[in-house]
């Protein structure tokens, strides 16, 4: 569903019709609780950031966009304002906010007024700054800001794109249900965050700290040994990917569950991935086995680019890549643009919801659920969610706690 789009000189003349438009596509998308409670949040903290845009020389175009497991809030500007007016803006503090967070909004402030790159997101971001923090104190104060920035706390993510004088922010909310608790939520404590490439020595050395990593979350001992195979099976799957890659990988713990998560940038090879499904008989042997082959081949597929992905989909017409189909989602920023905004996301949770809703129970379905059974990780997690945007993949592996623990 897309609803009405909002040209907002005024904020305080708009508010009401933005309002307006917020409640009838909650009431349409059937979206009630903690979930209609955190959207309302997130379309006031656009409001507000519009607010800080929008002045009398410029408007800024909203609306809402999505359904009740993927929503965006859309704001577009076409900036007119000369190198002067963008300083003058920019220095200013927004009123209101303390100064933490104005941190945070002036930065999405900025990308809209001087954009320093044609495409920007909260999440590479956040990882950006997971890299840097560990020696350079300015990166861990950024990072301070952006936590206790309301914003990139209730958005899933927030992307910025520059096409001409046209800029675009996509504030994406995905209400997965697994994710409810560890995407709103600050952990109890988190584990050491371990980086790695497919360099043998940096993989050697990433290997050798999980240990150290399930220690730090102090969980019950079986808990823990679920968590030390979710951080081997995963940094196994990534040391078999056919692209280049580097990779953050850490642990996070909640009241009742556990989150293993990756942020990983890759280069995926077209011609490479082609190769490899072509050269096999009658694309059986192309198959990816076992239920982590199939999460690799999401992110090495989706990470070609959307156009090569798609080009792929349809050359093996899902002979060798049905399973891209069964448990993907789409975020729908890539209706807006598919070449700057495209995202796509799979779940665990959707790929066994598919598996169950097929009609016909042929050796395929059978076979997928074999591996699903023969799992580590689909037995020991609650949910698998793969998010692919260009070559930046995020994975979370969400694992529920022994009862009292």
């Amino acid at each position: 569903m897309q609803t009405e789009h909002v040209l907002v000189g005024n904020v305080q003349e708009h508010f009401d019709r933005v309002d307006d438009i917020l409640e009838k596509f909650l009431q349409d998308e059937k979206i009630t609780g903690k979930n209609a409670m955190r959207f309302s949040l997130l379309c006031e903290e656009a409001v507000r950031l519009v607010k800080s845009i929008a002045k009398e020389s410029s408007a800024v175009e909203m609306w809402i966009e999505g359904d009740a497991r993927v929503a965006n809030i859309f704001l577009r500007l076409q900036s007119e304002m000369d190198a002067n007016k963008q300083a003058k803006f920019v220095s200013v503090a927004t009123s209101g906010v303390n100064s933490a967070e104005r941190t945070f909004f002036d930065y999405l402030r900025g990308m809209f007024i001087e954009p320093v790159a044609p495409s920007w997101s909260l999440s590479e971001y956040q990882a950006e700054l997971r890299m840097k923090r560990e020696r350079d104190e300015l990166a861990q104060e950024s990072w301070d800001d952006l936590e206790r920035s309301l914003l990139a706390n209730l958005a899933s993510d927030v992307s910025v794109s520059v096409k001409g004088k046209d800029i675009f922010m996509a504030i994406r909310k995905d209400f997965t249900e697994s994710l409810s608790t560890v995407d709103s939520r600050k952990p109890l404590c988190s584990s050491r965050q371990l980086y790695f490439t497919n360099d043998s020595d940096k993989l050697e050395v990433a290997w050798n700290a999980v240990d150290d990593c399930v220690e730090e979350l102090e969980l019950s001992r079986k808990d823990a040994l679920h968590m030390k195979l979710l951080f081997e099976e995963t940094i196994g799957m990534f040391k078999a990917m056919t692209g280049e890659f580097n990779a953050l990988i850490w642990a996070e713990k909640y009241q009742s569950q556990c989150a293993l998560k990756i942020v990983s940038s890759t280069k995926m090879d077209l011609d490479k991935k082609t190769e490899l499904l072509s050269a096999a008989t009658n694309k059986e042997n192309a198959k990816a086995k076992g239920f982590m082959g199939k999460v690799r081949d999401v992110i090495e597929t989706f990470g070609l680019s959307y156009d090569n992905a798609m080009k792929l989909q349809m050359e093996y017409n899902g002979d060798t890549l049905n399973y891209s189909s069964m448990g993907m989602y789409y975020d729908p920023g890539i209706n807006a643009d598919p070449a700057i905004m495209g995202g796509v996301m799979w779940s665990l949770g959707d790929y066994r919801d598919s598996l169950d809703q097929v009609e016909d129970k042929g050796k395929e379905v059978q076979e997928a659920w074999d591996e699903l059974e023969k799992s580590i990780v689909a037995n020991i997690a609650k949910d698998v969610i793969v998010g692919v945007q260009k070559n930046h993949v995020e994975m979370t592996i969400i694992m529920d706690l022994e009862e009292g623990k």
